[in-house]
């Protein structure tokens, strides 16, 4: 059964007149009664009662009517709902996120998707690590991640949204407490909380790196999974731990926050697989415009270039 005989049935309906009917149609009236005609010999009875003075609905044509109608409005509602995905309006976005230290920009990320993209569920999965998330794109078990940059993975689009700088946590007593900022140098003899190298923390990586560029290798004595635990282990005196400058608003009682002179910068960024043709997806990562320039990349580079829109963050 074509959808235009239910089309023109319910217009007929709505009118009782062909004249008026075959008018809101555009067509003319013969073609519409050919239409009626076809289509009660598909239902097999009569629809309409005609006569010279009146058209009515038979009782069956009133029973058929009421399923017409919900036939065409759900026709209706599921053509709204593909032309609302196909503009990002609506769907499911799944967002991987590094842990606390990515709360800020998740938030943020997530009230600016809410505000524009209303009908969209954004579900967050989390905590996890650079290296984990990049796994999870790949395994397609989430959408787009918050990662720390760089990356090697190819395969992926990448968009920076902020860099920060490394923060020394200690000890209220520790004797570095007082200073407003310590070099890498400094940290020579300290005992060291660093991250799962293993699981694919990209800050160990930068660790790493800034001792190196010393010429010195860090003291690593504990692991923490995150930069809040990093700052309650070195609360507790197991140790110095290198945290971002998103860790201010981690608040631990008994730790204090030094500047790391000299230390690298460490970007955030968004990933997202580069075959992935979700609209729902292309409209968060148009929230990272800034419309300066465009700072996409591949997932083999460093994905060099600030994003816009989004506050700092860290994870």
């Amino acid at each position: 059964m074509e959808l235009r005989y239910l089309r023109a049935f319910a217009v007929v309906a709505e009118e009782l007149n062909f004249r008026r009917a075959a008018e809101r149609l555009g067509i003319s009236q013969p073609p519409l009664s050919q239409v009626i005609k076809k289509l009660e010999r598909e239902v097999g009875t009569a629809l309409l009662a005609r006569t010279t003075r009146r058209v009515t609905l038979t009782a069956a044509g009133e029973a058929f009517l009421v399923e017409a109608r919900r036939a065409l409005d759900a026709v209706q509602a599921a053509t709204d709902r593909a032309r609302e995905a196909a503009a990002g309006h609506s769907g499911h976005v799944r967002l991987g996120f590094t842990g606390p230290g990515s709360y800020q920009v998740l938030l943020d990320l997530a009230r600016r998707f809410r505000e524009e993209r209303p009908g969209v569920r954004l579900e967050t999965v989390a905590p996890f690590l650079t290296g984990e998330l990049l796994e999870m794109l790949h395994r397609g078990e989430i959408d787009a991640a918050l990662v720390r940059l760089p990356v090697s993975t190819t395969g992926l689009r990448v968009r920076e949204i902020t860099r920060e700088r490394f923060l020394v946590a200690l000890p209220a007593e520790h004797r570095f407490a007082d200073r407003t900022e310590i070099t890498v140098p400094d940290l020579r003899d300290q005992p060291l909380i660093g991250y799962p190298a293993r699981r694919g923390s990209v800050l160990t990586t930068a660790i790493h790196g800034a001792f190196h560029r010393h010429g010195m290798s860090p003291t690593i004595r504990q692991e923490a999974p995150d930069m809040h635990t990093a700052m309650v282990l070195a609360g507790a005196g197991r140790g110095v731990g290198l945290v971002l400058e998103t860790a201010r608003h981690l608040k631990v009682p008994g730790v204090v926050l030094v500047p790391l002179s000299g230390g690298p910068e460490v970007p955030l960024a968004l990933a997202w697989r580069e075959d992935d043709p979700g609209p729902a997806l292309r409209a968060m990562v148009a929230l990272l415009d800034d419309g300066d320039s465009d700072s996409e990349s591949d997932g083999g580079s460093d994905g060099e270039g600030a994003g816009g829109g989004i506050g700092a963050g860290a994870g």
